[in-house]
């Protein structure tokens, strides 16, 4: 009988142990399990956190990249169009030169030649800055190159440089019309013939169109 009731608490023992080992392991399953959703969101959190720093850093440097290829773009608009409009400009002056080139050929005949020849070879005298000139014409002036138009010119150059002057005028075969004005030295040297001013009146226009373009 006594060892009927020792087994039977025996046993109530046993499952009473068996039930606070089953509740204790689902205490710490249940706190393992917490734990481990904890870390998982957790990591999910700084994944998700690495993820937008990621997404953000990529769409700044989109909006970088798309910035300098706008600019890019802009920029080579707008030098397009300024070499459009200084194409369009040098197309006028072009025209206007050679306008005037072909006005040349008759320019001998009309009756303010002989004053521009005259400016001719005193502006050229100015510049090489000398008394003593030698001054070379085309031999279609020949007829101009008279003694008193000679008189005048050396007049007109005492006065401009305020020296009394000496010229030699010699026959050149250029046909253009001007003079060619060289020191007595021959180490300066001034072309005045028209085609060297359309030269000149060429170069500085297109300077004045480059510094106006940009």
């Amino acid at each position: 009988m006594e060892n009927k009731v020792l087994g039977q608490i025996n046993r109530e023992n046993a499952e009473e142990i068996c039930s606070l080992i089953r509740k204790d392991a689902q205490a710490e399953v249940a706190i393992v399990l917490e734990r481990a959703r904890k870390e998982t969101e957790k990591v999910l959190a700084q994944a998700q956190s690495q993820a937008e720093q990621k997404k953000q850093a990529i769409l700044k440097g989109l909006d970088s990249d798309i910035q300098k290829l706008k600019d890019k773009i802009l920029s080579s608009l707008t030098l397009e169009k300024k070499r459009l409009v200084l194409s369009e400009k040098d197309k006028f002056v072009q025209a206007v030169i050679e306008a005037a080139k072909n006005e040349a050929a008759g320019f001998r005949a009309s009756p303010g030649y002989p004053a521009f020849l005259e400016k001719a070879i005193i502006e050229g005298i100015k510049v090489i800055g000398d008394s003593h000139i030698e001054v070379y014409y085309s031999a279609l002036d020949e007829q101009l190159i008279q003694e008193g138009f000679i008189k005048k010119i050396e007049n007109g150059c005492s006065a401009a440089i305020k020296r009394q002057c000496a010229l030699k005028f010699h026959k050149a075969d250029f046909q253009d019309p001007g003079v060619i004005v060289y020191s007595a030295d021959g180490r300066m040297i001034f072309d005045n013939r028209f085609s060297a001013r359309l030269k000149r009146l060429n170069e500085e226009i297109s300077m004045e169109l480059l510094k106006g373009s940009f």
